[in-house]
């Protein structure tokens, strides 16, 4: 699931000149509303794009309960970046169109503690639920703002360890459980991998062990009431290309 160190990215010399011939005259400003699952791979390609296209794209990443409050209070964008899961409620409240969603790549759940300290064992589901036991204090993300924090949160009731790992754990609502894990402030620290991989100062441990790893995939879909349509649009297809495949499984992403 991982690609160590640096990936140079060829441009595909077709795709960068359709976007060439197809920008408008003016440039458009491409606004986006993207989990930030996503945001290790995203951000790195908005430069290519923005080369590209000659537009400009303003980017607001959040957890799934985060970007879910600030569409109910009416934050539009041109282009929205969730869970796939995510968009039936999405499509329900009038947010998105129906039928215009394509998943773009998935993503599991993995383990970190801090840099130089002993790693535990997570290999089967019993050794992750003794280290688990053991630990003096963990983090994840709180189950009612996102979709890895959801997922862990019914592993530790599947495990039969809720009660006695949830009176040691910190819940983070935005962000990446990372850095208090970096910081000192836990000990074990739970959360989709391409969040963890993007915090220096942690050791990935690994993915969590199967049956208990979800995947979770992650799509885009224009906005109902885009304003910059066609680039937004441009965007979308970007981040189908080669180069941006390429770096979704740099950050730890699959197909």
């Amino acid at each position: 699931m991982f690609i160590k160190g640096p990936i140079m990215i060829k441009q595909p010399v077709a795709f960068l000149v359709a976007l060439l011939l197809s920008a408008v005259a003016h440039a458009a400003e491409v606004k986006v509303l993207s989990a930030g699952a996503v945001k290790a791979a995203v951000s790195q390609l908005i430069p290519e794009f923005e080369k590209a296209s000659g537009h400009k794209v303003s980017i607001t990443y959040g957890s799934a309960g985060t970007l879910r409050a600030a569409l109910n209070k009416g934050d539009r964008a041109d282009v929205l970046i969730l869970p796939m899961e995510g968009f039936d409620e999405a499509i329900k409240q009038g947010w998105v169109p129906a039928g215009k969603q394509a998943a773009l790549a998935s993503v599991g759940i993995g383990v970190v503690v801090k840099a130089g300290a002993k790693r535990p064992d997570i290999s089967s589901p019993e050794a992750l639920k003794q280290s688990l036991l053991a630990a003096k204090s963990i983090a994840y993300m709180d189950p009612t703002r996102g979709t890895s924090g959801k997922i862990f949160d019914a592993a530790l009731h599947d495990m039969g360890i809720y009660d006695a790992v949830r009176g040691k754990t910190k819940l983070q609502t935005d962000g990446s459980v990372a850095d208090m894990v970096a910081g000192g402030e836990v000990e074990m620290g739970i959360q989709q991998i391409s969040e963890l991989l993007a915090v220096p100062g942690v050791t990935m441990i690994g993915p969590l062990p199967a049956p208990i790893q979800k995947l979770t995939t992650y799509g885009v879909s224009p906005m109902s009431d885009a304003k910059s349509a066609a680039a937004g649009g441009q965007f979308i297809d970007f981040l189908f290309s080669p180069q941006a495949k390429a770096m979704f499984q740099a950050k730890g992403f699959g197909g």
